[in-house]
């Protein structure tokens, strides 16, 4: 089981909740609630890596991405504004080093239902 750790905030702020267990669901390969949390025409782009679009090619990417799961997930920062956001985080792996991560998102609207349509994804391997 990954451990994770969350930076606690105000709580003032919806959409640090739909980050934060976006995140959680990435990591844990937890399609229903990643099916829930982005648009069908989704769009994920980890930097110097690749681009997928759509959802059945999202689903894909997810399991490839973390086919090893971290041991240790923190989550540092979540901020959010309008119809964005931006997570940074960490991911620590028996073995294998540290993940840093830096994640911008952008909603499908201003509601505090719209769901992601588009992630970019800075990774550095340590």
């Amino acid at each position: 089981m990954v451990q994770i750790t969350v930076t606690p905030d105000c709580g003032n702020a919806p959409r640090k909740q739909v980050l934060r267990d976006y995140v959680i669901a990435l990591v844990e390969h937890d399609t229903e609630a990643l099916r829930s949390a982005v648009a069908d025409d989704v769009e994920w782009e980890i930097v110097g890596a690749r681009t997928v679009r759509g959802w059945a090619d999202f689903a894909a990417a997810v399991e490839s991405a973390f086919e090893q799961r971290p041991e240790t997930v923190r989550l540092d920062s979540i901020l959010t504004h309008g119809s964005e956001g931006a997570v940074s985080s960490r991911m620590i792996f028996t073995g294998r080093g540290e993940l840093r991560c830096c994640d911008v998102y952008r909603f499908s609207g201003h509601s505090k239902t719209a769901k992601i349509k588009r992630s970019t994804s800075y990774w550095i391997e340590l």
